[in-house]
């Protein structure tokens, strides 16, 4: 697979040796990531699933950085310079910005409002009928963008929103290059993206591997890699056997009963944490999960202490509702997740579930265990009578076929700042693709108006109680509609050298600055 790549680079090496003298020579290791699965695009605001963002977070930088390291748990969320120096709240509405001085871009270019303005802009992430439409869920209370000056910009949100600096720093606010991404479009950049971070674009083999070569102009310090390759290996064994062979350098998606084998290696190590994406299942609403009942009964025949502890060895959780420990608005005495399988047989004898089947689709090398966990549902549903059949395909395409049959899928929903804004929200509310299916249209959930005012208060409130009560109204509603329910957090495990020293983040974000990626010490 690699040897296309090898060959490239060896030629590479060859001519600089030819041309340059041995002290010009650059000396940084070339870092290789083993993945379960590479994107389909790089465009920062199309494809922002798990796969994604593990590679578009070192091409891309937000105005904003979240500061996951300030407590060196990997989940914190300290607010830092970013792209922007410095910001202001203008007023509830209103936040200016101070932009750094002489940021290159991949292409040589110098970072400046035009460029914010441009990846901000309506047409292209938000607004009606953007060129982006999954964007426009996380971008929701943007209005517009005003250049004040070269290095100065104003973000006006459409009503207030006490987030705002937190929304600034996550998903969908990445900065591109306005007249690269003009001059391409937006299918070619998104293969070729031109951003401001510590990594560009080098060479993109489908279906093998994504290469990114440093970009030593960065604002934040010269990379401490000269390469970073993403190889693309669906296969925990082939992983971990590339890792022991030293083919990789770090394998990512490692199952819990792994830890052992790669400890065994005095040279190689593993680090560990427990992630802000929760495993979830969707359940349609059409078919014989038309019926709440039946969606109700799927959730309560689940054990998921049971499942937490045969596949992730206990060192997971599962959270109490949608929510995390880290909001701030978090609602500690909400109810946990209710495993009754008598009260799941209750409900179904008095419903009209007659025994139909219920397909679940789920995709093969993405959700890690998720068949493991399956297999074991289906027997915890079984046991209270519902009739359902796995079909693990490969690929999410193949689950949403709208001319197939599914009633359950498997997903994941990501916290992406420490409220319901950064989740429950965008994943569940008006806007969300479980409510509005762009596949088929029967598959959506039609959501009580209830629910879909209540997100709205949470929304645009900025009386942090009115918002928690809205929160938790919300979840009540949620929790009895039951268009899905969660399983777990799961514990990621990466693989790697014992001499590269790299910290995980609660989100799949692979952080390969200079501050966070070093070589040559054993830790």
């Amino acid at each position: 697979m690699l040897q296309r790549l090898k060959n490239s680079l060896a030629a590479t090496a060859l001519s600089l040796c030819m041309v340059l003298p041995a002290y010009a020579q650059d000396s940084r290791p070339d870092l290789t990531v083993a993945v379960n699965s590479l994107p389909g695009s790089l465009e920062g605001i199309e494809e922002m699933g798990n796969v994604a963002v593990r590679i578009t977070y070192s091409v891309f930088d937000s105005l904003i950085r979240r500061d996951f390291l300030a407590d060196g748990s990997g989940t914190a969320s300290k607010l830092v310079p970013g792209l922007a120096e410095s910001w202001t709240r203008i007023d509830d509405r209103t936040l200016e910005l101070k932009l750094r001085e002489g940021v290159k871009f991949h292409d040589g270019s110098e970072l400046t409002s035009d460029d914010v303005v441009f990846s901000f802009n309506a047409g292209r992430g938000h607004g009606h009928d953007p060129l982006i439409g999954a964007a426009n869920r996380f971008m929701l209370t943007i209005s517009h963008i005003e250049p004040v000056d070269k290095y100065t910009v104003r973000v006006v949100s459409k009503e207030p929103d006490v987030l705002l600096e937190q929304r600034l720093a996550g998903y969908a606010f990445w900065v591109v290059e306005n007249r690269s991404y003009m001059l391409q479009g937006k299918d070619a950049f998104a293969r070729n993206p031109v951003g401001t971070g510590p990594f560009k674009m080098a060479e993109w083999v489908d279906g093998e591997y994504i290469r990114l070569e440093a970009h030593d102009d960065y604002f934040g310090g010269r990379p401490t890699a000269k390469s970073v390759t993403f190889v693309e290996v669906p296969e925990v064994s082939a992983r971990i056997a590339g890792l022991v062979s030293e083919e990789y350098d770090i394998a990512v998606n490692i199952p819990p009963d792994q830890v052992p084998t790669i400890e065994s290696y005095e040279d190689l190590k593993v680090e560990q944490i427990v992630l802000d994406n929760t495993h979830m299942l969707v359940f349609y609403t059409d078919g014989p999960t038309a019926l709440k009942e039946v969606r109700q009964a799927l959730s309560l025949a689940i054990d998921r202490d049971l499942l937490r502890e045969a596949l992730w060895g206990g060192k997971n959780y599962t959270p109490n509702g949608h929510q995390l420990p880290s909001y701030e608005m978090y609602i500690e005495d909400y109810p946990a997740f209710e495993y009754n399988p008598e009260k799941a047989r209750e409900i179904l004898a008095a419903s009209d579930y007659a025994g139909e089947e219920i397909v679940y689709k789920l995709p093969l090398n993405y959700y890690l265990l998720s068949l493991e966990a399956a297999q074991a549902m289906q027997q915890m549903w079984r046991d209270v009578g519902l009739n359902v059949t796995l079909q693990p395909v490969e690929n999410s395409s193949q689950v949403n076929d709208p001319n197939g049959t599914v009633h359950i899928r498997a997903w994941s929903n990501t916290h992406r700042i420490p409220d319901p804004l950064g989740s429950f929200v965008p994943q569940w509310g008006i806007d969300s693709w479980v409510q509005r299916n762009r596949d088929l249209a029967s598959r959506s959930w039609d959501a009580p108006q209830e629910f879909n005012d209540l997100l709205q208060t949470i929304v645009a409130s900025t009386d942090w109680d009115e918002r928690q009560q809205a929160y938790r109204d919300a979840l009540d509603i949620w929790m009895d509609e039951a268009p899905g329910t969660m399983l777990y957090n799961p514990l990621e495990t990466y693989a790697m050298r014992a001499d590269i020293g790299w910290k995980p983040y609660g989100l799949y974000y692979m952080d390969l600055r200079p501050y966070n990626l070093t070589f040559g010490l054993t830790q």
